[in-house]
């Protein structure tokens, strides 16, 4: 399949009304939980992912546009971007261990910079086969943002 039809394809799932966030274009809360758990279920099949959950700080809606397609134009098109609300994006890292996290996380941190309303935090943990449920590695990245955003910003790895 050439490169465009592939993201034609993201384009259209992202682009359906029930699975897309209106504030931001991006995928919404539903989009990523259905691909996170089928992505969660194939971890044990050896295949890498991780989970990078990053706050921007109190943006205005129209802010938070902007800032979602930096996000999304910064990372793979394997990746999947979605706004969860609050300021906060999640960003399904597609094959990338806690080293390729950090580099994604670096390259949108550069990107980011000079547009964000506060502090930028990112909070990143990687599938490993001990996670018992997808919801155990949703709060190691979560607990990794807390402390980020607990230090004025920044990177932390779970």
């Amino acid at each position: 399949m050439p490169g465009n039809q592939r993201s034609m394809g993201r384009d259209h799932a992202v682009g359906h009304p029930a699975l897309t966030d209106p504030q931001t274009g991006l995928a919404n809360g539903l989009h990523f939980e259905l691909v996170y758990s089928y992505l969660f279920e194939a971890g044990d099949r050896g295949i890498a992912f991780a989970v990078m959950l990053i706050s921007v700080g109190e943006a205005p809606p129209e802010r938070l546009r902007t800032l979602g397609e930096i996000v999304h134009n910064t990372t793979r098109t394997a990746d999947l971007v979605a706004h969860v609300g609050g300021g906060r994006y999640v960003v399904l890292l597609f094959g990338s261990n806690l080293p390729g996290a950090r580099i994604a996380a670096d390259r949108l941190e550069t990107a980011l910079r000079d547009k964000s309303p506060g502090p930028l935090s990112f909070g990143i943990a990687a599938y490993h086969p001990e996670l018992k449920t997808s919801a155990d590695l949703l709060e190691a990245a979560d607990t990794a943002l807390l402390k980020a955003e607990a230090s004025g910003g920044g990177v932390e790895m779970a």
